[in-house]
């Protein structure tokens, strides 16, 4: 039978140390080691910041540097034939469908809930213009019984200070 795969062997110490990696078996940024094994870890090799830098310090072959992108750039580079053809593109289609649907449902939701609070200020300035004209009547009636009742005091007072003939009153 063959042996447990698991179970450490004897044999694989003397080929760890024939390998530069000395046994790793991913890979590290350092540099191979000479045949004979040092005491010190090898130093490791960075990656540089950028890898497409150019030893030059630009990113750029010619030597500039790239021009940024601007609104202006990006409306310039708009082209009517990409309009035309922009509801042929399977991602945009099901997005300007979702888009469709969704405004669809939030303008269906706002008309009726705002038609509703429509009504209800409506509904609110009819009753407030009601109570108003019904203070105005109110107040009509209390000048004019106002009115009548200082008349009454007026003729009673003029009734009693008359003189009388008689003395009597």
């Amino acid at each position: 039978m063959a042996a447990d795969t698991r179970e450490p062997s004897t044999t694989s110490s003397a080929d760890d140390t024939s390998r530069p990696y000395r046994g790793k078996i991913y890979e590290t940024f350092t540099p191979p080691t000479s045949s004979s094994p040092s005491t010190s870890p090898p130093s490791p090799i960075l990656p540089p910041e950028n890898a497409n830098a150019i030893p030059g310090g630009s990113t750029n072959t010619a030597g500039g540097r790239v021009k940024e992108a601007t609104l202006w750039d990006g409306i310039k580079s708009i082209k009517v034939e990409d309009v035309k053809n922009l509801h042929k593109i399977p991602c945009v289609r099901d997005a300007l469908l979702t888009g469709m649907g969704t405004g669809f449902m939030v303008g269906g939701g706002r008309m009726i809930l705002g038609g509703m609070v429509r009504a209800a200020e409506i509904i609110d300035r009819k009753r407030l213009e009601k109570e108003r004209q019904a203070e105005k009547i109110r107040a009509e009636r209390r000048r004019r019984r106002e009115e009548e009742e200082k008349k009454k005091e007026d003729e009673e007072k003029t009734k009693k200070s008359g003189w009388s003939l008689w003395g009597s009153n």
